[in-house]
């Protein structure tokens, strides 16, 4: 395609584009065959959904809570309602349709267990910009998004300490806090590129408060003992290396930490 005006490739592009939102558009009207039972009706549902059949699982959900408003089937399909939409990506309307369950069938088993409460932890996590190499890296942008997901999971481990979902949870807390040290890290370089030590240092001092299990403790600590060498401040640096190595002897931030002690007339091997 080298040679070919800019103006020319996007006209080719479009059509192909406009391809995926036609059949969107297509499989939204598709005609479903309603059944005479609820539960005949909802387990419809569930096999659409099963198959990726989404506006279908949707028309069938929808159908049992309006005709069977009474019946156990209908709460059911509130709650695969909100799943189907998870199962789109659509995670502001599932986070929307799991709350709405939550609050109006607080003592429903799925709630009670922990299911409705990790896929509203899980629709916020989702949110959360992602690393894309055309793109500044996710730790580079706004945390907002993150900070929610975070909330959200806290108020899960202290609510639901014996759930069959918390490693998963866990799982979510762990990326969370990550991206956020990533941040206050990328951040704390920042102020340092632009020779402003103090606000460096105290950035990396917030981060080991706020974060210490995000796992960047080491390279935290090593950037604020460097820090604190271009202030000359020897004393608080040397402390910093040492801790580090203390603390974390078989890391590679230790081996650099041990190094710098070395420069700096303590040897420590």
């Amino acid at each position: 395609m080298k040679g070919y005006p800019l103006i020319l490739l996007l006209a080719l592009a479009l059509p192909a584009l406009a391809l995926p939102a036609c059949a969107s558009i297509e499989s939204t009207t598709t005609s479903v065959s309603y059944l005479e039972t609820a539960r005949s009706n909802y387990e419809k549902g569930v096999s659409e959904l099963k198959d990726e059949n989404f506006p279908e699982a949707i028309k069938y959900f929808t159908y049992v809570k309006n005709k069977f408003p009474f019946s156990r089937y209908a709460t059911l399909a509130e709650l695969r309602i909100a799943d189907t939409y998870h199962a789109q990506e659509k995670f502001l309307e599932a986070i929307d349709s799991y709350k709405l369950f939550l609050k109006f069938h607080p003592t429903h088993p799925e709630v009670t267990n922990g299911y409705v409460p990790y896929r509203i932890c899980d629709g916020y996590v989702q949110q959360i910009p992602s690393d894309w190499f055309l793109v500044p890296p996710s730790h580079e942008k706004d945390q907002g998004a993150t900070k929610d997901a975070l909330r959200e999971l806290q108020a899960f481990l202290q609510a639901f300490p014996q759930s069959k979902y918390l490693d998963k949870v866990k799982e979510l807390y762990r990326k969370c806090l990550r991206k956020l040290a990533d941040h206050e890290l990328y951040v704390a370089r920042f102020y340092l590129e632009r020779d402003k030590p103090r606000a460096t240092i105290l950035r990396l001092e917030a981060l080991l408060q706020r974060y210490p299990d995000a796992g960047v403790q080491p390279e935290v600590m090593l950037l604020l003992g460097q820090t604190y060498l271009k202030l000359d401040q020897k004393k608080q640096a040397r402390e910093t290396f040492a801790s580090l190595i203390q603390k974390y002897p078989n890391d590679a931030y230790a081996a650099k930490a041990k190094l710098y002690l070395r420069f700096m007339g303590e040897r420590r091997d």
